[in-house]
């Protein structure tokens, strides 16, 4: 590890936050130089027939590789649009996923007279941030507000930016997260004398996975024949211990099957072969997770929070009440995620069509690049 990387460790634990950030600004100076020298030797030449989109270097070259979260969505984006370099007139970055120094990339792309797209994911709040989410608003605000136009991934995503980070300026719309329809499809149902349930992601806060596996525990409990398996890496500090001794303490360690971090392209098998997504994450903006298992009919158990109720309508799965806050999380009770398992089950062929049904009509691949389309076709006519 180098010696400014170990700089900033010692800093994280005992500078407070705007202090901090100034010594991260100190740290990154040179290569923020190196980038912006970079950027002046570019030979660009903006395209004048048509979009030629850049995602920032935020699309790698293979797409087969562990990609989650904001940009996975940019897969499907640049299977028409094509990463540009040299000619590109539109930048589109997304905010849970923006390459680093893109305020100086925005800029530089700007005084160039390249279209900037910005689409808007969830926001830092004190209850998930604590008072370090300026750090993440400060610059996102700076970057939003640069946009020539905003896609929000739900309507929940629009009013959270819009109380923490400020009224945006350009025009916007909802655009709700993605899925290939084709290829996350319903497969021959599970058995169905075991109820297979799913938890998966990348899972950031303890609560998410603890309060599954008291789930699972609860279902024991009621003699209701139950398997989960727990897919995703598991991101919080001494996660795995900590999974594994609540697994030895609930003593549910027969009926757990874990899969670490895995490539895109597995996933559909995962969501094919359960009966029920157990999502309880608080606030989520817009989840991939929940559109990928509805789409090939698995209906959800999530929380009544976040953009969840615009993505999972009551005939594709069951959404739990929790109290309405920005200061600390809520989620489910164990009981509560029982109670809507065995409501699910009892009638699980009608939520599993309607599940599908709610994936193709709303978040179906096409739909989302259509809007794209239109709108990269009106910042760089032909």
């Amino acid at each position: 590890m180098s010696w400014r990387r170990i700089l900033v460790r010692q800093a994280e634990r005992w500078i407070d936050p705007s202090l901090r950030n100034r010594v991260w600004r100190w740290l990154e100076t040179p290569e923020r130089r190196r980038f912006q020298q970079q950027l002046k030797k570019l030979a660009h030449t903006p395209r004048r027939d048509g979009p030629a989109v850049s995602y920032g270097e935020a699309v790698g070259s293979e797409s087969s590789g562990v990609i989650h979260g904001g940009r996975v969505k940019l897969l499907h984006l640049a299977e028409e649009f094509p990463s540009a370099v040299a000619d590109f007139n539109l930048l589109y970055l997304v905010s849970s996923a923006p390459p680093k120094f893109a305020l100086e990339l925005v800029a530089w792309a700007r005084a160039r007279g390249v279209k900037f797209v910005w689409n808007q994911n969830g926001v830092a709040y004190p209850g998930w941030y604590g008072n370090r989410s300026e750090e993440i608003n400060g610059p996102m605000r700076a970057l939003r507000d640069q946009a020539d136009y905003i896609f929000h991934q739900s309507e929940f995503c629009r009013q959270c930016a819009d109380q923490f980070l400020g009224p945006a300026g350009a025009p916007s719309e909802i655009a709700f997260n993605c899925v290939d329809t084709t290829l996350f499809t319903p497969a021959s149902p599970p058995d169905g004398s075991v109820c297979q349930l799913l938890a998966t992601g990348s899972h950031y806060e303890s609560y998410r996975v603890l309060s599954v596996l008291e789930t699972v525990a609860e279902l024991v409990r009621r003699q209701f024949p139950v398997a989960l398996h727990l897919a995703g890496r598991l991101a919080w500090p001494d996660a795995e211990a900590g999974v594994n001794d609540k697994i030895r303490e609930l003593g549910i360690g027969n009926y757990v099957r874990r899969t670490a971090a895995y490539r895109q392209e597995e996933a559909p098998a995962f969501y094919q072969a359960a009966h029920i997504l157990i999502h309880p994450k608080y606030k989520d903006p817009c989840p991939t997770v929940p559109i990928e298992a509805m789409a090939c009919g698995v209906p959800v158990i999530g929380s009544a929070s976040g953009g969840m109720p615009e993505l999972v309508s009551p005939e594709a799965g069951v959404l739990i009440d929790v109290p309405d806050s920005w200061e600390e999380n809520h989620w489910p009770t164990a009981s509560a995620m029982a109670d809507a398992v065995e409501t699910i089950m009892a009638r699980w062929p009608e939520y599993r069509a309607a599940a599908r049904r709610r994936a193709e009509a709303l978040f179906s691949k096409e739909l989302w690049l259509a809007k794209h389309r239109r709108v990269f076709q009106a910042l760089a006519p032909v």
